[in-house]
Order: C-alpha cells, then sequence, then structure tokens
C-alpha cells in the first residue's frame, strides 16, 4: 500500500514551484516511514531470519523508488532553472532586437534627413545657376540688342551713292563682326576666330544666312496663306484663328530680318511693311474680341496686304529657286547680286506703301493716343554724349562706373540712346533716353532680388520717391502685383479725381533692397497732353443701375481709357461676383459696357 501511494505521489510531480516542494516533502516522510520500517524490522529479524531477508529487499526497493524521486525532483529543478534562464535570454534578446530597431530607425532618420538636405543643397545650387544663366542671358541680349542696333547705324551713317562705297560698307560689315571674335548664325552656332580656320567660318555664316533666307521665305507663304483666307472669311471664330497665327507669322518675319546682314535703311523698310500686317492684325482680334465685326475698309486692308505680300513672297520665290552656291558670298562680301536685287524689289515693293495713310499714319493701325506732336522727324536735340550724362543723373545712386552709348533704336514711334553700364559687382544696367527731350523711356537694372522684407506700402514709396526724382507729377498707384522678391506698379496721371490710363508708366521695385530695377514709360510720353476735363453725358448712378444684378460694387471712378476706336470716357466700377473681382468700364456718355477684366488676369 505505502509502494503504490509513493509511486503515485511521483508519477504526479509537475515542474512547478509548488509541486516541487510537494515532493520534497513526501521524500522526507518516505525517509521517515523507512526508518521506522527498518527499526522493526531488525527487532523482529532476532528470532525471525526469514522475514527480516523479506523487509530488507522491501527497503532496498523503497530506497531505489526514493533515489527515483530525488531524480525527478533535481530534474524539476533544474528544468525550472532552465525555463528561468530561457525567460531571461528572451528578454535579453527583445531588448536587443528593440534597440537594434531604434538604432536602425535613427539611421533611416539621419539617412532621409541627409538626402532631403542634399537635395535642398543641389536644388539650391541649381537655382543659383539658372539665375546666374538666365542673368547671363539677359546680359547677352542687352550687348546684342546694343550692338545690333549700332552696327545698323554705322552702316546707315557710311553708305554712300557710290556702288563702290556701299560695298565697302558691306565688308565693313562682317569684318567688324568677324573682328569681335565672335559671328552669330541664325541657326543658333557661334564660331569663335581661332577655333576654326576663317574660310570654315564664312562658309558657316553662309550657310547660316542661306537657312534664314528659306526661313523667310516659308514664313512669307504662311502670311500669303493668312491672308488670302482672311480677306474671305466672315464668321468671327474662323478670323479670329486665321489673324492671330498672322500675328505670330509676323512677328517671325521680323526677327528673321534682323539676322539678314542688311542696311538699316532697308530694313526699317522692310520691317514697316511687317510691323503694319502685325498692327492690322492686333485692330482686327481686337474688334472680333470686344464683339463688333470687321468693316468693309478692314477688308479692303486685307486685301492690299495680301497684294503687297503675294507679290514679295512670288520675287522670293524665284530667287530661292534658281540661288547658286555663291550668290550669298557675293551680297555678304559686295552687296550686289541676285540677293541684292530682290531686296531692292523687296524695297520698292513697301517703300511706296509704307507711306499709305491706311498703314502709315492711320490712328486704326497705329493704335489710339499716339501723341502726335512727336513726330518721327523731328530733329534731334542731343547726342550720345548727352545720354550718358543724363543717365549718370539718373542713376547717381547706383553706383555705376561709368555709362556708355552703345547704339540707338529707331522705330515708327520714338528714337532712343541705349546707354549701358556696370556697377562694382558687375551687373549691367541698360536703358533708353529719348533723343528728343531725355526722358528716362525704359531701363532694367539686373540686380539679383532673393528675398522679401519689405512690406507693399514700403515699396510703394520708394517708387513714388523714384518717380518724383524723375519729374513725374500727379501720379496715383492704379495696379500692383506681387511678383516674388519684386513688385509691379502701374502708376497713371490723375486730374481733379479722373485717372487717364494711357498717360501711365509700369516700375518695378526689388523688395529685399528697395531698389528700382526697372521702368517702361513708353505709354506716359507717347500719350501725355494737356488734358481737359472730360464730358460726360451718363450720371454714375444711371450707369451703375445698368450693372448684372447680384454685383457687389466695391468702388467706382472716372477714367479715361484707350480703346481700338481711340480714348473714351468711362466709369470704372471694381466689383465682386461669387468670389471673384473685377474691373467693369462703362461708357460715361451712352451707358454701354466697354471692358470686364478680371484681376487676377491684370499682370
Amino acid at each position: 500500500m505505502k509502494e503504490n501511494k509513493q509511486t503515485e505521489i511521483a508519477t504526479n510531480v509537475s515542474s512547478g514551484a509548488e509541486k516541487v516542494e510537494k515532493i520534497q516533502k513526501t521524500v522526507q516522510q518516505q525517509d521517515d516511514n523507512n526508518a521506522v520500517a527498518a527499526k522493526k524490522t531488525v527487532k523482529k529479524t532476532n528470532g525471525q531470519p526469514k522475514k527480516s531477508t523479506e523487509k530488507s529487499e522491501v527497503a532496498k526497493k523503497a530506497e531505489k523508488e526514493n533515489k527515483k524521486a530525488n531524480a525527478r525532483v533535481e530534474r524539476a529543478l533544474k528544468k525550472k532553472e532552465e525555463k528561468k534562464k530561457r525567460k531571461a535570454e528572451k528578454v535579453a534578446q527583445e531588448k536587443k532586437r528593440k534597440a537594434e530597431r531604434k538604432a536602425r530607425l535613427e539611421k533611416r532618420v539621419a539617412e532621409r534627413k541627409a538626402r532631403e538636405e542634399k537635395r535642398k543643397a543641389e536644388r539650391k545650387a541649381r537655382m543659383e545657376k539658372i539665375r546666374a544663366e538666365r542673368e547671363e542671358r539677359q546680359r547677352e541680349h542687352a550687348h546684342k540688342k546694343a550692338n545690333r542696333a549700332q552696327q545698323k547705324s554705322k552702316a546707315k551713317a557710311s553708305k554712300d551713292k557710290e556702288k563702290g562705297n556701299r560695298v565697302q560698307g558691306y565688308g565693313g560689315w562682317l569684318a567688324t563682326v568677324i573682328a569681335l571674335g565672335t559671328v552669330t548664325l541664325a541657326l543658333g552656332t557661334t564660331v569663335t576666330l581661332g577655333a576654326i580656320e576663317m574660310k570654315k567660318m564664312n562658309d558657316t555664316a553662309m550657310t547660316g544666312y542661306r537657312a534664314t533666307t528659306y526661313e523667310i521665305a516659308g514664313i512669307m507663304e504662311n502670311i500669303d496663306n493668312d491672308l488670302d483666307r482672311a480677306r474671305l472669311a466672315t464668321t468671327p471664330s474662323q478670323q479670329d484663328r486665321i489673324l492671330t497665327d498672322l500675328l505670330v507669322q509676323a512677328r517671325l518675319a521680323e526677327l528673321d530680318l534682323e539676322k539678314m546682314p542688311i542696311s538699316a535703311e532697308k530694313d526699317a523698310h522692310i520691317t514697316t511693311f511687317i510691323n503694319g500686317v502685325a498692327r492690322a492684325s492686333e485692330r482686327m482680334l481686337f474688334k472680333l474680341r470686344i464683339g463688333e465685326k470687321l468693316s468693309e475698309s478692314d477688308y479692303e486692308i486685307l486685301e492690299k496686304l495680301y497684294e503687297i505680300n503675294h507679290s514679295a513672297r512670288v520675287q522670293l520665290n524665284e530667287y530661292i529657286a534658281n540661288m547658286q552656291e555663291g550668290d550669298m558670298m557675293e551680297f555678304v562680301k559686295k552687296g550686289s547680286g541676285k540677293m541684292s536685287a530682290v531686296l531692292e524689289n523687296l524695297e520698292g515693293l513697301t517703300l511706296e506703301e509704307n507711306r499709305a495713310p491706311w498703314l502709315n499714319g492711320n490712328p486704326q493701325m497705329q493704335g489710339a493716343g499716339t501723341n502726335s506732336s512727336q513726330k518721327e522727324d523731328s530733329p534731334s536735340q542731343m547726342n550720345a554724349k548727352g545720354a550718358e550724362e543724363i543717365c549718370a543723373r539718373y542713376f547717381a545712386d547706383y553706383k555705376i562706373a561709368q555709362f556708355q552709348c552703345v547704339g540707338e533704336t529707331a522705330t515708327k514711334g520714338y528714337k532712343a540712346f541705349n546707354v549701358q553700364g556696370y556697377d562694382n559687382n558687375g551687373t549691367m544696367l541698360f536703358a533708353e533716353i529719348d533723343s528728343r527731350n531725355g526722358a528716362l523711356l525704359h531701363f532694367d537694372y539686373f540686380e539679383p532680388c532673393e528675398e522679401s522684407t519689405m512690406s507693399v506700402d514700403s515699396v510703394k514709396v520708394v517708387a513714388e520717391a523714384f518717380l518724383q526724382k524723375l519729374g513725374y507729377e500727379d501720379m496715383t498707384a492704379v495696379r500692383v502685383r506681387e511678383n516674388g522678391t519684386d513688385i509691379d506698379f502701374t502708376f497713371a496721371y490723375q486730374k481733379d479725381g479722373v485717372v487717364y490710363y494711357p498717360d501711365s508708366v509700369k516700375i518695378k521695385v526689388c523688395r529685399s533692397r528697395g531698389v528700382v530695377t526697372g521702368l517702361d514709360s513708353h505709354s506716359f510720353i507717347q500719350n501725355h497732353k494737356l488734358r481737359e476735363e472730360p464730358t460726360v453725358s451718363v450720371t454714375l448712378e444711371s450707369a451703375q443701375g445698368k450693372l448684372r444684378s447680384g454685383v457687389e460694387v466695391l468702388s467706382s471712378k472716372l477714367a479715361v481709357i484707350r480703346t481700338a476706336r481711340g480714348e473714351r470716357t468711362a466709369y470704372e466700377f471694381l466689383c465682386a461676383y461669387k468670389g471673384e473681382k473685377y474691373f467693369i468700364y462703362t461708357d460715361a456718355n451712352t451707358g454701354n459696357e466697354l471692358a470686364i477684366v478680371n484681376t487676377k488676369n491684370i499682370g
């Protein structure tokens, strides 16, 4: 019975701490029982030898079982220690994994931050490079423009009635370009003196001129096709498409003509006709976009333009069809040959028509508001040195080392001296000075502007002070546009509460340094005159009452604006409608709407 109990106790041993303790107590109890049994056996064995032997076997068996129980206890304790050890190892591994995860995360964050910093640095470097390239292009463009004007002026001044002198003029033109070390080709290729032989350079130049001639012929053909269709089109949508393409082609032709080695006088005659085509297109497009239809006089103008351009295109195509290898070289070096004859014919075709009222003097072609007192053939009241001195006074605060007149600009609307100079940092300032009265028509100062540290009001004060320095009075800011680190203002002349938009000046100011970096006063110089009080037939209240219902009027004033039909007196209403703001102009004499402009479209 005792053996069964001991076996049962031994087999129920678990690895738990409470069972181990129970087993230890049971083993102790068995040892006590075995000791008692052994004493009884010793006593009985004195008289009964056989029973003593039997009980000795029982004691051995009990001892054996006791050893087994002790072994199980040891195994249980060992198992407990191993479990505890595994648990500690598991905790340590978990801590290690957490530390590794944290380290990997911190490493990724650091790498991502480093990549972001690298990208920012690269982006900043790219922006700096782009800004530097843009400034370099602007300087180069200004230099080319000035040099081109100077070369044309020299060619015009050196022109002589005798052919020999004329030949010398063309040769001198080419020699001057080559002596500068660079020949700019129509195909955009730059050939540097010393990089290749002179013969190869001349061949390349002739190839460029021939390519430009082909290009001009193609553009003239496009203009011919557009004019041919425009004189037949009747629907506004079709007319709009044709006239838009005609305007683009005319501008392209003007640019290509500037690339050809022709005298300033010839260029002016031919370009004037091309400009007339462009102005006619602009005027007719404006009529279509305000809802008007083309008149019979418009169709007559299109018909006349088509006849002139068609004749010019036919002659140019005949020349190209029969052009030989040496024709262009003969024209460039000697100013003679087939190409010269073609240009003479083109000049003859356009010269007479350039003087026609419908192309050169009609307000419909020029745009309303031109100051008739400023004649193109009026004598110049200034010289190059005087223009340089005036620039020095205008820009005394800009620390320009020296101003130099680099050429002249002669257009239908004005004549100007081109003056440029550089400050201590090598930044260029380019200006146009009116050759008649010394007025500053335009200037660009290519000073980098990188921050927006000044408020709009502060910048406005700088612009107003600059205008006062130039002699402008009674000017009011009518438009403002924030352009990153620059702010562009439009100031208009104001008298007795009436704003005259044709008499306007555009000015640009850098917000980081409070320096005026650009100005365009062409509109003011050409349109400003002694203004009399305008007459009105419609009251402000009546004009406002005709606005669409639901439109909220924020402000209103009387203004003079320029339209395709000339200057018109109008009421200007600044209105709000469904989250947008608009300028609505109503004729102050008829009450009809003249224009509606969304403020976000005003540049």
